[in-house]
């Protein structure tokens, strides 16, 4: 194969992110958009610069043999039966975060999987974003030493004040609770959570508090969730609030993480992801007096390029792309844990559920 021709289904939003990193690949050719709403769809091809076969159904789309793989931007509750499908027709598949909304709905996909010829994998850009790519391999090497915790913190502005233009009807789906496991820390969590679990390894259990609004679905914070990690003396803690009324620097959505990693022998941190709140290194390491700035790629696209080269990347050369769906499986039984512990006021076995 010398180019994969991809087909991107789902116009919207998040497409504006997405795309980039496919079109600048110079073994990647986006062959055919798909959008229920064909103008959107045009729209973007216009945006682009390029000029691709249009649809409006996600089964022409499939019945194409002249697509190879497909990145699925579409409503989460659409996810499992949509991967099914494509791995059935024996398209590679990229499928926005999250993968569904059910474990019965993993199970499903994992067995599509398994039968599979093609790859299946989780669109997930935070494991692509350089400095968590780097904090990554300095914990593997022991830089702070043994790992005893990961904190997530992650500030929520307000929306509307996004720089990135919003699609119209963007959030109408997910407002709907028979169509979605849950709001924000559903669906923005599946990074944090992912991202906890790439540096720590499996959860054994889980405590949380999500605070839900009477008027939003979407909205849960203030929320915090605390895990031990199976294995070792060590937790991960999430976090999540609301600044409505502050003003966050930013590219993209108006939002801000900041993440810590403490261990035996030092800290580091990650910040400048979605947002650019503090005027920081994008990765720092403490070692007691010693103290390394690690100046990397930051733009917050460069996790999205990173995701799309990959899928790319692992289809040419015959591997698996990361976050297969076993990690999917656990990433989502961790957030699930996180709701149950919500409700029950109890710890939360992930592994039991």
């Amino acid at each position: 194969m010398q180019k994969v021709r991809l087909a991107i289904v789902g116009c919207g939003t998040i497409s504006q992110l997405n795309a980039p990193g496919y079109l600048a690949h110079p073994r990647c050719d986006v062959a055919a958009l798909c959008d229920p709403v064909p103008e959107r769809a045009e729209l973007r091809a216009r945006e682009w610069g390029i000029s691709p076969r249009i649809y409006a159904s996600y089964d022409d789309v499939l019945a194409d043999d002249r697509i190879d793989a497909v990145e699925l931007l579409t409503p989460t509750f659409l996810h499992p039966d949509q991967s099914i499908a494509a791995l059935h027709a024996g398209k590679h598949v990229s499928c926005q975060k999250p993968a569904a909304g059910s474990i019965h709905d993993i199970r499903r996909i994992a067995d599509a999987v398994d039968r599979a010829s093609t790859f299946y994998r989780t669109t997930e850009n935070f494991l692509y974003y350089p400095p968590i790519v780097k904090a990554r391999e300095l914990i593997q090497e022991g830089a702070i030493g043994e790992l005893t915790l990961v904190r997530i913190r992650t500030l929520r502005g307000d929306v509307r004040k996004s720089p990135i233009p919003f699609t119209e009807g963007a959030y109408e789906w997910r407002q709907d609770p028979d169509r979605n496991l849950g709001g924000m820390i559903f669906d923005d969590g599946w990074h944090k959570v992912a991202t906890a679990i790439w540096w720590g390894g499996e959860v054994e259990k889980v405590s949380a508090i999500i605070t839900r609004s009477d008027d939003n679905f979407l909205i849960e914070l203030p929320a915090s969730a605390t895990w031990k990690y199976a294995g070792r003396d060590a937790l991960a803690s999430i976090e999540y609030a609301a600044a409505p009324d502050m003003p966050i620097r930013t590219s993209y959505y108006a939002a801000d993480e900041f993440m810590e990693v403490i261990g035996s022998e030092g800290v580091l941190w990650v910040t400048r992801c979605t947002g650019e709140m503090l005027d920081l290194p994008p990765l720092v390491l403490h070692r007691g007096s010693e103290t390394i700035s690690y100046q990397l790629p930051m733009d917050w696209l460069e996790s999205f390029s990173g995701a799309a080269a990959d899928f790319i990347d692992g289809i040419l050369e015959e591997r698996q792309p990361m976050m297969d769906i076993r990690f999917s499986e656990q990433v989502l039984r961790a957030i699930i844990a996180i709701y149950q512990s919500s409700d029950t006021t109890q710890w939360v076995h992930p592994s039991t559920l």
